[in-house]
């Protein structure tokens, strides 16, 4: 035998507090103009290719990599976030890529 389904009533809406809503707003605008703040200062020492766990997500050589990874595995990022990574990309050959 089928079992019944509970009878769905309409569910009445709080009518919305506009000062509370506005308060929110701001409040999630100021947390995400912070972390943008931050994402733009860290960008300016630390290489964009360097993911969380230091690996290398770049597609193009670096002499900051450590190969000596298992196959399939990124690359360890070597760097110590004290300078100018850019100029340790390696553009060349194959692994050309555009830089921007």
């Amino acid at each position: 035998m089928p079992k019944e389904q509970p009878s769905e009533e309409p569910t009445k809406r709080q009518p919305v507090d506009r000062s509370r809503y506005e308060a929110s707003i701001l409040r999630l605008d100021d947390i995400f103009r912070q972390m943008s703040d931050t994402v733009n200062e860290v960008s300016k020492w630390r290489c964009p290719y360097k993911d969380v766990e230091s690996r290398c997500t770049a597609n193009f050589g670096c002499r900051n990599q450590d190969r000596s990874v298992p196959e399939g595995e990124l690359f360890i990022c070597k760097s110590d976030d004290n300078l100018d990574y850019r100029s340790a990309w390696d553009v060349s050959d194959d692994r050309r890529t555009t830089l921007g």
